[in-house]
């Protein structure tokens, strides 16, 4: 793990970079072929299990995970110091809660038009400043929360960092093949979840002396 912020600062910005190189290709030529692929899926058992894999990702699953786990490190660091346990249990809940607000910001901001929009009436792109749960596609925020989870448990358990990472990898893709978003979407969610678990390692640990 990067320890020196300036480091991380670069790392970040090329990471940004190269997320920007991504979308911009996709969003241009492969979002709405890929989107129309995962349209064809429709009633089929692919559906059915991305569905599945979704709910894992679910704004209440995780704001639960979150509300416990902040509840828990707070007690934990009250009674006993700031120690390791409760360090752990305090990355989870300020990384993700960080991913979600600032997705949510960055949904109303963009106001993508998600992909049954395209297939109703043919809209796509960006409407700017929406609430609309149909324009809010941009980043995806299954993919956010699911990425700062999973890439905190990755931090913090690096021999087993592989399980997490596939599972927040087949969630991301899930949400492609159910048909609520485009293959860039998910990218972006990807840059900001992990993006929010690293800089929360970051400031909670790189004073840590337990």
């Amino acid at each position: 793990m990067i320890d020196n912020s300036k480091k991380l600062s670069l790392c970040t910005a090329v990471a940004a970079l190269v997320t920007l190189l991504l979308i911009i290709p996709f969003y241009q030529s492969f979002d709405l072929p890929i989107a129309e692929a995962a349209h064809s899926l429709k009633g089929t058992f692919a559906i059915t299990l991305g569905k599945l894999l979704s709910d894992l990702a679910s704004k209440h699953a995780i704001q639960t995970i979150s509300f416990l786990a902040l509840l828990g490190g707070s007690i934990d660091a009250m009674l006993n110091g700031l120690k390791y346990r409760s360090r752990t249990m305090l990355l989870i809940a300020l990384s993700t809660m960080t991913a979600m607000l600032i997705g949510d910001e960055l949904k109303w901001f963009f106001g993508r038009c998600r992909p049954p929009m395209f297939f109703e009436d043919g809209s796509y792109g960006f409407t700017w400043f929406s609430g609309k749960y149909l324009q809010n596609s941009f980043p995806s925020g299954h993919t956010l929360r699911i990425f700062s989870l999973t890439t905190t448990i990755a931090l913090v358990l690096p021999r087993k960092k592989y399980i997490p990472i596939i599972l927040a990898v087949l969630i991301g893709i899930s949400r492609v093949v159910v048909g609520k978003h485009y293959p860039s979407d998910v990218i972006f969610g990807c840059f900001i979840g992990i993006t929010c678990a690293v800089w929360t390692h970051y400031f909670l640990y790189r004073n840590a002396k337990n």
